[in-house]
């Protein structure tokens, strides 16, 4: 009866235990074909992370708040999130909506304008495929992007357009610097467009990424309603005096057809080379262009900028508005 007993024991545990070796095996295979079902396709690992991101903010939420003990006091440090961030660094950015309304959105070429605001989905697809195409940290790029769409909707210009000209001049480095002096993530030309970068909080705005990323949007705007067209405005932006542009419009151009398809849920290599360079033969035009990243400034303020941001917007607008009435 015992050695019964025994047996039976031991033929359940063997059967027992393949079962979990059965099991095991099932699972871990289901993770790796699901890890490389999502490594191939970033729609899908962006539509996940669009679903996954709110439940493990909520969590968050949830674990801090229960972290505070009864009298309000933190019993652990927490971390605010990246969306939190970011809405904390809008609160001392004033909105670029001011400046931009100076320059009618009919004057800027049609293929610049603002398009149809993305999803979330659709959002963190351009994200992840801006963290791994420049090797930035995936919050960063997510954050940038927020910044883009939500610049894009205050100035009347196409976000991807924004984040193209971010990818061409600085590789999404808020420090960079040229040694003409174009600082930050839009390239600005501090000594330029001081008036601007005052209305923001000062020259040291142009390092800060949500500021930088506003005044390059003003001027790029202002650039593309002067030039008349969206290829004429890069050329101003990028600051070229003669009929062509080196290149560099094709580059922010086709880095922008590439957002396109990512957002369209199209496979797109990372490593896609840019746009080549076109080197132009043509003379140099009668008189230099007014460009972004130009020595020479038809915004420069000659008045003291006004201590109220109403002051200041009226004070930065006034040349923008006589631009205009004499722009082609």
């Amino acid at each position: 009866m015992v050695a019964t007993a025994r047996r039976d024991w031991r033929r359940l545990a063997w059967h027992g235990g393949r079962v979990g070796l059965y099991t095991s095996s099932a699972v871990g295979l289901v993770a790796v074909v699901g890890t490389l079902a999502l490594w191939a396709r970033p729609a899908w690992r962006a539509d996940l992370a669009s679903h996954v991101g709110p439940l493990l903010e909520a969590a968050t939420g949830s674990a801090n708040a229960a972290a505070q003990g009864p009298e309000g006091d933190m019993l652990a440090p927490s971390s605010p999130s990246d969306a939190s961030m970011m809405a904390q660094a809008a609160q001392h950015v004033p909105s670029a909506a001011v400046l931009a309304a100076y320059i009618p959105n009919q004057r800027v070429a049609a293929d610049a304008r603002a398009t149809k605001a993305l999803d979330s989905r659709e959002q963190v697809a351009v994200a992840d495929y801006l963290a791994r195409r420049y090797r930035v940290a995936g919050d960063v790029t997510g954050n940038l992007v927020r910044a883009a769409y939500s610049t894009g909707k205050e100035v009347g210009l196409d976000p991807l357009l924004l984040l193209a000209v971010m990818a061409i001049e600085s590789g999404f480095n808020p420090y960079a610097e040229s040694t003409v002096g174009a600082q930050g993530l839009m390239q600005v030309m501090s000594k330029v467009h001081r008036d601007k970068l005052e209305y923001f909080g000062g020259p040291e705005a142009a390092l800060h990424p949500l500021a930088n990323i506003k005044v390059g949007a003003l001027i790029l705007k202002e650039c593309i309603a002067r030039g008349g067209s969206l290829a004429g405005g890069l050329r101003r932006y990028v600051g070229s005096t003669s009929a062509g542009d080196g290149g560099y419009g094709a580059k922010v151009l086709a880095e922008r057809d590439r957002l396109r398809s990512v957002a369209m849920g199209h496979k797109v290599s990372p490593n896609a080379p840019q746009a080549p360079v076109i080197v132009s033969s043509a003379k140099p035009v009668a008189k230099p262009v007014a460009a972004g990243k130009s020595d020479e400034s038809t915004d420069s303020l000659s008045t003291p900028a006004a201590s109220t941001s109403a002051g200041k917007a009226a004070a930065v607008a006034k040349p923008l508005e006589a631009d205009d009435s004499t722009a082609a």
